[in-house]
């Protein structure tokens, strides 16, 4: 099958996945596949950090469960997710046991093991929990907007930035992103921002400023978790965090801005009491 249209095939499967997730199937079915994009990502996450997870399979179950349990939570208590104090005690326990399971482990390097553990589940399951709460908090197509949003800066930065990039943006950990490119997906976003209340005014409250604002928000935590998970594959070694996704890569490959957008637009929009939390 040409490379392109296996590409495309994926992309649109997977984004098919997410928005029916997102306006069919409720918070249930979005927390479900946030889980399952927890339990890929994770497993890719510490495949590149810490390579034959077959010699760490106890901490890697400990580390998958950990992980899964607060990915699942929004789906796990609905209607409770005002209670912040239930879920800080959920993830400081968890990370805990976690802790304490690793003094009877024999490791050359316990402290590395348990700082990657821990990473795997604050970087990679916290936000997809976090996903969660925005769409049960603020509704989904808040947060479709958000996904929307980093597919069209994806998007715009790959046509601008190929058609006129010149000044590079991140030379050591990136070298194709461009400042041009950089700058056409955050025009793209700021667009999205500014028509969502205009074109759809009963599912997007509010003025276009607000989404103007969180427009700026993801182009710039989006281009900044592409680079992170970057900056991990180049550490590791390698071009793709796995390759679960026909020419895509890995899941990683494809959540990665995500990771780090999901906490700041939560922080912005529960900040302006767009949201409630």
């Amino acid at each position: 099958m040409n490379k392109l249209l296996l590409r495309t095939l994926t992309g649109a499967v997977y984004v098919a996945l997410i928005v029916a997730g997102l306006l069919w199937g409720g918070l249930t079915a979005f927390s479900l596949i946030c889980t399952l994009f927890a339990l890929l990502g994770m497993t890719e996450f510490l495949r590149m950090t810490k390579g034959d997870l077959k010699k760490h399979r106890a901490t890697f179950v400990a580390d998958l469960a950990i992980g899964l349990s607060i990915a699942a939570f929004p789906a796990l208590a609905q209607g409770a997710l005002n209670s912040i104090f239930i879920l800080t005690l959920e993830i400081s326990s968890l990370i805990l046991l976690r802790g304490v399971m690793q003094l009877y482990i024999r490791s050359e390097q316990p402290a590395k093991d348990i700082a990657l553990s821990v990473l795997s589940v604050l970087y990679v399951a916290v936000p997809l929990m976090l996903a969660g709460i925005i769409v049960d908090a603020g509704g989904p197509e808040i947060m479709l907007l958000i996904f929307i949003m980093i597919w069209l800066n994806d998007t715009g930065a790959f046509l601008v930035g190929s058609a006129f990039g010149r000044h590079r943006l991140f030379e050591r950990l990136s070298p194709k992103k461009s400042w041009e490119g950089f700058f056409g997906g955050l025009a793209f976003c700021l667009t999205a921002g500014y028509l969502a209340p205009v074109l759809l005014p009963g599912s997007f409250t509010g003025s276009s400023l607000t989404y103007v604002i969180l427009g700026l928000i993801v182009c710039v935590f989006s281009t900044w978790g592409d680079l992170f998970e970057s900056m991990i594959k180049r550490a590791a070694g390698v071009k793709d965090s796995g390759n679960i996704l026909p020419g895509h890569g890995g899941i990683l490959d494809r959540i990665d801005s995500i990771l780090f957008v999901v906490p700041a637009s939560l922080i912005y929009l529960t900040a302006t009491t767009f949201i409630g939390i």
